[in-house]
């Protein structure tokens, strides 16, 4: 897709980004967290992928607290949304691929996931990475990445209200 241009969402993308994220998952809980993770201030990082001036995926970062250990900040991704219609054509790959260059370049120090292993193995997300930490939940979909020096090498995991909301 030759006519893609990642940028920053910006407030009027808002509506475009949760009827992506409700086509992408099928339901609107995934729309919910994103919608709250705004309202709530709780939005490190949101990007949009456009194709032909339209929103056809969406890449979400929040910020995670992490009790019992110091280091430097700590996230989160996901929802990550591709349109139905659009997905299988390397847009997630490449949102995916610019969100964690620019959280590493806000210096965070870990991201952490709840997906696909396979898919998210692909950028050096494991399994292993998450030894160490708790959070309210786990198994082989949750993953983490170092981004860099410097964090925690262990806590409890707090995630933003919007996930328990």
């Amino acid at each position: 897709m030759s006519d893609m241009i990642i940028r920053l969402a910006e407030p009027s993308d808002e509506a475009a980004i949760i009827a992506v994220t409700e086509d992408a998952f099928g339901q609107p809980d995934e729309a919910n967290i994103v919608r709250l993770l705004e309202e709530n201030g709780e939005s490190l990082l949101s990007l949009v992928a456009t194709s032909e001036e339209s929103i056809v995926a969406h890449f979400q970062a929040f910020p995670i607290e992490v009790r019992g250990a110091h280091g430097g900040p700590v996230c989160g991704i996901g929802p990550i949304s591709v349109a139905t219609d659009k997905q299988k054509m390397g847009i997630g790959s490449r949102l995916i691929t610019e969100g964690l260059q620019r959280l590493k370049a806000m210096e965070q120090t870990i991201v952490f996931v709840l997906g696909d292993p396979a898919y998210y193995g692909r950028f050096g997300f494991s399994v292993a990475a998450t030894a160490g930490y708790s959070a309210p939940f786990g198994g082989p979909a949750f993953q983490a990445l170092e981004l860099s020096s410097g964090a925690p090498a262990f806590g409890e995991l707090v995630y933003p209200m919007a996930f328990s909301e």
